[in-house]
């Protein structure tokens, strides 16, 4: 029986050096990767020096508002007092076209947040007839709350293929069981 024996290749070790320095490559890749396809926001929320400006509302912080669950999602808990509602909207939705204009005066004002998705807000003013239009992706600019008087018509439209979600709540000058709501005095300028 004829062996014949293949030529090895002799094998050195690899110095540390290169495991170090593969390692750090992988490192810094994964970093830049991340930080690439992340939000421009700050531990969620969307950086404000951002987003657009208006002369009808401001933004409002709510970071101790909101909290983070890996499994479950988001949680907002309203500021005592404040009746919350959360709502989804599917695409190419709108809700609105409002305001809670009303004699006794009973809410003040109301504030948005943005969640999750893309949307397109118009906000105006119903005695004069003009108004202002945003978009905002939650998605990339992060939770957005914004917060207005309550004689603002205003109106949010899902621009995105998802069903998005937003919670508001009122901030009331009395106590009222169900808010006024006023779509006559916003038909000039209704966001479909």
């Amino acid at each position: 029986m004829n062996m014949t024996k293949t030529p090895s290749i002799p094998s050195k070790p690899i110095p540390r050096f290169y495991f170090i320095l593969l390692f750090l490559i992988i490192f810094v890749f994964i970093y830049w990767f991340r930080s690439s396809h992340s939000s421009s926001s700050t531990n969620g929320f969307a950086d404000v020096s951002q987003l657009p400006k208006s002369s009808l509302f401001t933004y409002t912080n709510i970071s101790s508002q909101v909290f983070y669950s890996e499994t479950q999602g988001i949680l907002y808990l309203p500021p005592n007092g404040q009746s919350a509602h959360f709502v989804s909207l599917k695409s190419k939705a709108v809700r609105g076209n409002h305001r809670h204009k009303d004699n006794e005066n009973s809410i003040s004002g109301e504030v948005i947040i943005l969640l999750q998705g893309q949307f397109h807000f118009r906000i105006g003013d119903g005695d004069t007839n003009q108004y202002e239009d945003h978009q905002f992706d939650a998605c990339k600019m992060g939770i957005i709350a914004f917060q207005f008087s309550a004689d603002k018509c205003h109106a949010l439209k899902n621009i995105g293929k998802n069903t998005n979600w937003f919670a508001s709540y009122y901030l009331k000058s009395k106590e009222i069981t169900k808010p006024p709501v006023d779509k006559e005095g916003c038909k000039k300028m209704l966001l479909t």
